[in-house]
């Protein structure tokens, strides 16, 4: 088993990653949403990389001197707070953002870690990419990617599952990070011979059977008492990245839940498949939960 010690539910230790971008800005506002909601920390990290180019400003009068990089950091990051967040913290360090973060999430014992990034073409900068895969892989806890500015808190959560505990894990922590939010467990692979069996009795029968599977994997969930009453469990048939975009576009759903874990295949999905993953694809917020390492 992991040593780190187990995540607070819900959290009481907010970790924001931020690059000081338009994108940044959204997820700033979110984490302050969420430390307000749920009366956690909130620790805003920023890595400066390449600071080893910075101008030598020593030989300068002292009035004559800029701020130093990290002063203006954390000036700039407490200026665009809005709302009061009277347990803020800035931590400023140089070196490669993936590791500045990781170090920050240990030593804060941070519960959940929060990034920044667009909803239009979100790999675009290679940079992110990196950093967002590297934490999704390396990351000891759950992983909020925010792509859009927040309206209040989440009011519609989708999680996405395979049948794996890892996935159903994903569907324990939505219910109890969002007890107020309506909330869709979807589950969603691709049918062989899709097109024969759509409108026959086979076909029919076979979509009961997984509806069936659907709602016995639900069952053996934990959540919190009257909250099993009011999911939607729903089966589809098509690529789970396709069917939770489209959900998303057509409903409304403001947050995707992921609970993944090396093994399974939704992180291959989200993290490593030759397709569109799942961050780049769902113009939603995703919730990539870290599910806890199982025993060797």
């Amino acid at each position: 088993m992991s040593d780190q010690p187990k995540a607070s539910i819900p959290p009481k230790k907010i970790l924001l990653a931020t690059d000081l971008s338009g994108r940044g800005d959204r997820a700033l506002d979110r984490a302050t949403q969420l430390a307000a909601q749920w009366h956690a920390e909130l620790t805003v990290v920023h890595a400066i990389e390449g600071a080893g180019d910075l101008p030598d400003y020593r030989r300068l009068p002292s009035w004559r001197r800029p701020p130093e990089p990290a002063a203006l950091v954390e000036r700039q990051i407490r200026e665009d707070v809005r709302g009061p967040c009277p347990r803020l913290r800035v931590v400023v360090e140089e070196g490669p953002a993936p590791q500045v973060i990781l170090n920050a999430v240990a030593n804060e014992g941070a519960d959940l870690v929060v990034l920044g990034l667009g909803r239009h073409r979100p790999f675009g900068l290679a940079g992110v990419g990196r950093t967002i895969d590297e934490l999704f892989r390396r990351s000891p806890v759950s992983v909020l990617v925010v792509k859009r500015r927040p309206n209040g808190p989440y009011g519609h959560v989708l999680a996405g599952v395979d049948f794996t505990p890892e996935s159903r894990r994903g569907v324990e922590v939505a219910a109890e990070f969002f007890p107020e939010a309506a909330m869709t467990v979807m589950h969603a692979y691709e049918l062989p011979y899709r097109g024969y069996m759509l409108d026959t009795k086979l076909g029919h029968d076979f979509a009961e059977l997984e509806t069936g599977t659907l709602r016995g994997f639900l069952d053996e969930a934990q959540l919190p008492q009257g909250r099993r009453e009011r999911i939607l469990p729903l089966v589809e048939h098509g690529p789970p990245e396709v069917m939770l975009g489209a959900y998303v576009m057509e409903q409304g759903a403001d947050l995707t839940v992921i609970g993944a874990y090396e093994r399974n295949r939704l992180f291959h999905v989200v993290v490593v498949g030759k397709g569109p993953r799942i961050v780049e694809s769902i113009p939603s917020d995703v919730l990539v939960v870290r599910a806890e390492r199982p025993a060797d």
